[in-house]
This record gives C-alpha cells, sequence and structure tokens, in this order.
C-alpha cells in the first residue's frame, strides 16, 4: 500500500528503534519457547497453555506484522461449533473451498485463502511460522472432513479476494478437541480481523465471550455474525445478542 501524501510511511525493520523492539520480542519468544513448569500445581496447566499461545502469537503474527506493516490482512473466521464457518468462508468467495460435516467436530486441517499474486506473503514461515504450510492449487477439491493435522494450514490462491486481503477458516473455539481448542485460540490471536460466527443457541456461551474480551482487550476489530436463527425468532435473539 503507497503512503497518502502528506502521511509518513510506516517504519521499516531497519529503523533503529523497531529494530530494537524486534530483538526484544525475539528475545521474548525464545523466553517462552524454553518456559517450563515442572511442579504438578493448581494453574500450571492454564499457564502453560498461555504461554504457548503468546509465543505463538509473536511468531505467527506481532513480529511478521511489525516486519511487513503492509502485508495482506488476515481476517480470520472463528466461532461455535455447528455455526457455519466453512459454508460463510464458501459464501465468501464464491465456490466450495471448504466442507461442513454433520459429524462433530470436522477435524480437518485450516484454510487460509489469500488472492492471486499474494502468495509470497504466506509460503514458507513468515506468517503462521509455528504452523506447517500445505500449499493446495486454487481448483483442487476442498479437504475432506476428518483430516485431523492440528498443526497445519492449508494455503490457497483464491481469484476472488482482492489483493491484500486473506481469509482463514479456523477450528471450533469450543470444539471437544483440546488441539482444536488450542489451534483456534492461536489462528484467533494471529489475526487482523476477526469474523466471529455464532448461532441463535450459542451466542451466549461462556467460551464464546472469552474470545470476544480478548479480542475487545487487544483491540481487533471484530465482525460477529448471527448464524442459523429459527424462523420467527431472529429480532428476539439478535436484540439479545446485541444486549450482552
Amino acid at each position: 500500500m503507497s503512503a497518502d501524501a502528506g502521511t509518513e510511511p510506516p517504519p521499516s525493520s531497519g529503523t533503529p528503534g523497531i529494530a530494537s523492539v524486534e530483538a526484544a520480542l525475539d528475545r521474548l519468544r525464545d523466553d517462552l519457547s524454553g518456559f517450563g513448569l515442572p511442579y504438578t500445581l493448581a494453574g500450571a496447566d492454564s499457564a502453560a497453555r498461555t504461554a504457548r499461545i503468546v509465543r505463538d502469537q509473536l511468531g505467527d503474527y506481532v513480529l511478521p506484522r511489525l516486519k511487513a506493516m503492509d502485508a495482506p490482512l488476515l481476517a480470520v473466521v472463528g466461532g461455535s461449533t455447528g455455526a457455519g464457518k466453512s459454508a460463510l468462508v464458501s459464501s465468501l468467495v464464491r465456490r466450495r473451498v471448504a466442507v461442513s460435516s454433520a459429524i462433530r467436530p470436522t477435524t480437518r486441517r485450516p484454510l487460509l485463502l489469500h488472492a492471486t499474486g499474494d502468495g509470497a506473503w504466506f509460503d514458507g514461515s513468515r506468517v503462521l511460522g509455528s504452523l506447517a504450510h500445505v500449499r493446495v492449487a486454487e481448483g483442487a477439491e476442498p479437504t475432506a472432513a476428518g483430516m485431523r493435522t492440528p498443526r497445519e494450514v492449508e494455503v490457497r490462491s483464491c481469484s476472488a479476494l482482492p489483493s491484500g486481503l486473506a481469509i482463514l477458516d479456523a477450528p471450533d473455539v469450543d470444539s471437544v478437541v483440546d488441539e482444536n481448542r488450542e489451534l483456534s485460540a492461536t489462528l484467533l490471536a494471529a489475526a487482523d480481523l476477526w469474523i466471529f460466527v455464532t448461532t441463535a443457541s450459542r451466542y451466549a456461551d461462556a467460551v464464546v465471550w472469552e474470545h470476544l474480551r480478548a479480542a475487545a482487550a487487544r483491540d481487533v476489530v471484530t465482525a460477529v455474525i448471527l448464524n442459523r436463527v429459527p424462523a420467527g425468532a431472529g429480532e428476539t435473539v439478535a436484540n439479545d445478542l446485541r444486549r450482552v
């Protein structure tokens, strides 16, 4: 993106101040990678999980964004089990790129779609470096449900997306599978924009609001989509969602 007349371009990683910030964040990520809690104490598992998520966020999002402010924005589609996230992603790009399943959870690998010509930003480990990247051809069939690859992300070019925007279909935030929940948190922590999908029966769940409060704390722009509302209940449910 070019800078408007009269404004300064974003600082590059070559700027002395930015370089010192990068170095400090690199050290923090290394410290978190070696973080250990050897004793079985209350809260130890939760603290270890938080350390992993923060470590991944530094490597997957904070440092890459600091080094390349003009990189494409990443919109992560997350939310409740059975909310229709994959169907929404397919609808947004007007082609069937992800499969839904009647069996919960749908344990296929997460899917990242980027605009044609933006592939270099997402190949290698620059973004979401804590995950293995699996490049799949744009015209290939959607990955089948049932593939359980919790530390991979599928990357596809998508000619329907505008340059500078990528969309990532994340696992359920309330999945019954521990790895899926942690991966979902990792992916949401790497988002420039959240598209949060919920339903009439799940919007008040505590897990949903845990993530929405985290988005508010990070000042992440968030779009909330209310899906699968019974006929005749739209106004009542929507008003209550706004209230809470």
